[in-house]
């Protein structure tokens, strides 16, 4: 009786390796192809940021900071006057700066006020008169012009997914010339992307008129995706 049980149950085992064996043969193990797809969508810009500097020196903190509150206040009226839709104005960053002279560390010769005021718009078309007011009220510097969209989020979207679409033809291609089919999506990898801006500008005031060139602007995503293939 217990010979028998054994070797039931030694039959058992046999057929189950067998089994294994077989299923291993029919199911052999799955490669990986690792790849990097990329997709482009170009855009023309509806909206604009352009950004101002006031900046003031003075024998004192008080004076310097009072001259330049004032010609801040001027900045901004000026800028205000102009008719524009959905246009935000709005001080980004004041600082109050003691200078020194090389020859005396302890008592300040100056103080240096400077106030930043940054001023979005979707009427881009008006960009070159916002400059000129500027310069013409005694703006100390322009700079940091950069064009944007309103639809980047969706077209982000839309970008990283023909670059997923991207990556499959590209991993199917390297399957195919390596005897291989892709099976399935074992990892994905996204970090949205910065766009690209057309434009940037770091220049100082100019009394002269301010042309305005606009160009479109590349939004592009990247994904990195680790395929199964047999």
């Amino acid at each position: 009786m217990c010979r028998r049980f054994v070797f039931s149950l030694f039959s058992t085992l046999i057929i189950i390796t067998f089994a294994c064996l077989s299923y291993a043969k029919e199911k052999p193990t799955p490669s990986t192809i690792e790849v990097i797809g990329k997709a482009k969508i170009m855009v023309m810009p509806n909206m604009a940021s352009v950004s101002f500097a006031v900046e003031t020196s003075a024998t004192t903190a008080k004076q310097a900071a009072g001259e330049n509150a004032e010609k801040t206040n001027k900045l901004l009226k000026a800028l205000r006057e102009i008719t524009a839709k959905e246009v935000k104005i709005k001080t980004s960053g004041f600082n109050l700066t003691p200078i020194y002279d090389e020859r005396n560390r302890l008592r300040p010769k100056e103080y240096r006020a400077q106030n930043s005021v940054i001023l979005e718009t979707e009427s881009i078309d008006t960009l070159g008169t916002f400059i000129d007011e500027a310069s013409r009220v005694g703006v100390s510097r322009i700079g940091s012009l950069t064009f944007s969209t309103d639809q980047e989020e969706e077209l982000r979207k839309e970008a990283a997914g023909k670059a997923v679409q991207q990556a499959k033809k590209i991993a199917k291609d390297l399957a195919k010339a390596a005897g291989l089919t892709i099976e399935r999506i074992i990892k994905l990898s996204y970090s949205p992307q910065s766009p690209v801006r057309p434009y940037r500008m770091e220049a100082m005031a100019a009394a002269a008129r301010t042309p305005i060139e606009v160009g479109e602007m590349s939004i592009e995503e990247s994904v990195h995706v680790i395929f199964e293939a047999y």
